[in-house]
């Protein structure tokens, strides 16, 4: 399956933003978008930058959109074949490197939760 990653460093000056393609035998993975990123970054290149916490699909600190969803990497891959996986980092928030967004105003506003 292709997968187009969203890539760009904005401290580097002659980088833009791009989509890099990377094929992967969905055979060889688990079947969730985290794990197809985590191939990528382990098998291809290692300078991936995403981030990946819990695991569990909870704290939602891996979010970021996938297949024009607002998903975090935890639903299955679509299988089909004849469209790519597009996965892009969330619109609405300043991009510090590839997928990895700054989280700051989130972790603010979330402070400010009170449980009940």
């Amino acid at each position: 399956k292709r997968f187009l990653i969203y890539r760009y460093n904005p401290e580097d000056p002659s980088d833009q933003p791009k989509y890099v393609s990377y094929y992967i035998d969905l055979k060889k993975i688990p079947p969730m978008y985290l794990d197809a990123l985590l191939y990528v970054k382990d098998n291809y290149d290692s300078s991936l930058s995403l981030r990946r916490s819990c695991r569990e699909g909870i704290c939602g600190s891996c979010s970021m959109i996938v297949m024009s969803s607002f998903t975090g990497l935890h639903p299955l891959i679509d299988a089909d074949l004849s469209k790519p996986a597009i996965i892009t980092p969330l619109g609405h928030m300043f991009v510090l490197k590839d997928l990895v967004v700054d989280m700051t105003n989130f972790y603010s506003q979330y402070k400010t939760i009170q449980p009940y």
